[in-house]
């Protein structure tokens, strides 16, 4: 694989990234579902084309280019790391305002009610 396939293949996965990262800092369920398919696509990518990496080592291009990936990596995955602790905080409180706290001073575990929705 050429420098130029390569720092295609680092820019498209950086570019996935980066819309993952805007789909994260306006989280909704459809967000957070396209931010997933959008993760597992760059992360099978970047597996693919793992091999090619050795081969270009030294390529100052190809070394930016993963320098600027690995950057939209960490904000991505900083700005996940935000929306998993922001559900596993509201997970607690909507523990605590339920099921009051345990003896250790922990909010109650969340306890799901069984329901069935039946539409005609």
């Amino acid at each position: 694989m050429g420098t130029g396939a390569l720092v295609e293949q680092l820019m498209s996965a950086r570019q996935q990234l980066d819309l993952a990262s805007m789909l994260l800092s306006k989280p909704s369920p459809e967000a957070l579902e396209s931010c997933s398919l959008l993760l597992e696509a760059a992360g099978r990518q970047l597996a693919e084309w793992q091999p090619a990496f050795s081969q270009q080592a030294g390529d100052a291009v190809a070394l930016e280019e993963a320098w600027r990936l690995r950057r939209s990596f960490v904000r991505t995955a900083r700005l996940l790391q935000g929306v998993g602790d922001f559900h596993r905080n509201w997970l607690q409180l909507r523990g605590a305002l339920t099921g009051g706290y345990t003896e250790t001073g922990e909010s109650a575990p969340l306890k799901h009610a069984n329901r069935i929705s039946l539409q005609g």
